[in-house]
């Protein structure tokens, strides 16, 4: 922490001089930037302001006002405090100068006894310097933490953990939905920390650089590059709030590291490892003639259709045992990335016995059949959303295709996307932030009003509630959303941004 005056007065070359404080003991936390002495009736002059001024009263002797300008230009130059050495040629401080002082709340202490102001300055100087050495040795010990990390590609985990450790206190990463991603509590237990987290998170609003905020003052700063934003680190309760700046966008800047270079890592994997399937995706097969020929190289008997299938495993683990599974297919298999494994087959294959032959342990989904080849790339990118989809959903019986998930599908295969976390703010923020303030009830009469398609006669039945007093309440929350309920489109918008808010809820 850095030097105050009010440790400067404990050090003991100072308490030496029995000080005592004559004004301002409001200000003696006041940090200081160095000590100067001066015996100079034109003190002012040779100030920059945070310095602790030593006198033996030679500036201020002249006269009771010579006394008071002295302390007047201290004041307005902004120095931390002054030091008067009382002795026989300056017994006492004139009463206006300590008017003047007191006024402005300026610290102005009396020393009792001489004492040598060389071994002063000498030792609070190198408090000064030793703290600044502090400083700049935490600063290298957070550089080096974050910069071995990333050499060992950590986890966000593991991020977040060395933040916590650095910072002394608990830290926390969630995303734009404010939903939890990775917890390191410190000096309290996880579960009293994350209690009624989204309610509490909402009250402190997100800002597009490090700062403080909020009804429980946590440090927050943004985690993702030019304005791209797809999550906040949260400090709880820093202890040194210079210092939780500091490590907060340091461990900012890792993570976002860290997930350019997994995403790196996907693409080169995705160009090794999935041959013809990712040339196809990325379309850099070429015309329908050398893709069909490509194929059938490869040894995929030519057909008057195909279709693209994605497998997907429940759990973690090695997509190699995938690829032994599907192996015996009378198509193509190959990998996508580190948990999709893609499939291109003649539209025949029975894929529902290989689903069930999967026994649950991982998901096939399917895409929509193609006369050609060229266009299976975008069957296959729709069976890698619905797989993405499936995976999180009760098993069922055979392969999954878009007519399973629907919308709640599609949302949720989005779940992730910051766009769309950004739609639900943009639709239902004002609405939540009110309801984690006031718990009225508004999100679940809108979740009513909503099933009932805006029929009021039916959502008074169904909340239990006479017309007449539905009124007022569905006035306040069109205020709140921002759109007329009666307007059928405003009611699409609201659903699917309620539906995408419960689902982050559910997972």
């Amino acid at each position: 922490m850095p030097v105050t005056v009010r440790e400067a007065l404990a050090l003991p070359e100072l308490a030496a001089g029995d000080p005592v404080v004559l004004s301002g003991e409001a200000g003696l936390d006041a940090e200081l930037r160095w000590v100067h002495v001066s015996e100079l009736r034109d003190v002012g002059a040779v100030l920059s302001g945070a310095e602790l001024v030593l006198t033996t009263g030679l500036g201020m002797s002249a006269s009771p006002d010579a006394a008071d300008d002295f302390v007047r230009q201290l004041v307005e130059v902004g120095a931390a405090g002054l030091v008067v050495e009382l002795g026989a040629s300056y017994p006492s401080v004139p009463e206006p100068a300590l008017r003047r002082a007191r006024a402005a709340g300026f610290p102005l202490v009396a020393l009792n006894r001489p004492v040598r102001f060389v071994e002063i300055t000498e030792s609070v100087h190198r408090a000064i310097v030793a703290e600044q050495f502090e400083e700049v040795r935490f600063a290298g010990d957070v550089h080096r933490t974050f910069t071995e990390l990333g050499l060992e590609r950590a986890t966000m985990a593991r991020l977040v953990e060395a933040a916590a450790d650095l910072a002394d206190c608990s830290v926390v990463l969630e995303d734009l939905a404010r939903r939890v991603l990775v917890t390191a509590a410190r000096g309290e237990p996880v579960e009293r920390l994350l209690t009624d987290w989204e309610r509490r998170s909402r009250l402190t609003p997100y800002l597009r650089a490090t700062g403080s905020g909020g009804p429980e003052g946590w440090l927050t700063t943004p985690v993702g590059i030019q304005g791209g934003a797809w999550g906040r680190l949260v400090v709880t309760g820093p202890r040194d709030e210079e210092r939780a700046r500091l490590v907060a966008e340091r461990a900012a800047q890792a993570l976002e590291l860290g997930r350019m270079i997994e995403r790196d890592e996907t693409s080169i994997q995705l160009r090794v490892h999935g041959g013809f399937l990712l040339d196809l995706l990325d379309g850099r097969v070429g015309g329908e003639a050398v893709a069909a020929a490509r194929l059938r190289a490869l040894g995929v008997p030519e057909a008057p259709s195909y279709v693209g299938a994605v497998a997907r495993l429940r759990s973690e683990g090695p997509v190699d045992l995938l690829v032994s599974a599907l192996g015996d297919l009378p198509g193509l298999v190959g990998v996508l990335d580190a948990v999709h494994v893609g499939l291109l087959v003649p539209a025949d294959t029975d894929l529902d016995a290989v689903a069930r032959s999967l026994a649950g342990e991982a998901v096939l989904a399917v895409g929509h059949p193609v006369s050609a080849v060229l266009p299976t790339a975008t069957s296959l990118r729709s069976a890698r959303v619905i797989a993405g989809v499936a995976v999180t959903l009760p098993p069922l019986e055979g392969v999954v295709r878009q007519a399973d998930i629907r919308l709640p599908g599609l949302l949720m295969s989005l779940r992730e996307d910051a766009r769309l976390q950004e739609f639900v703010e943009a639709e239902l923020g004002a609405l939540l932030e009110h309801e984690a303030r006031h718990g009225s009830g508004l999100v679940d009469l809108l979740r009513q009003f909503l099933a009932v398609g805006g029929n009021k006669t039916a959502l008074a039945r169904a909340a239990h509630r006479n017309r007449t007093s539905l009124y007022p309440a569905l006035a306040r929350l069109e205020d709140l959303v921002g759109h007329p309920l009666d307007d059928p489109a405003s009611r699409l918008s609201l659903g699917v941004a309620l539906l995408a808010y419960d689902q982050g809820r559910e997972l």
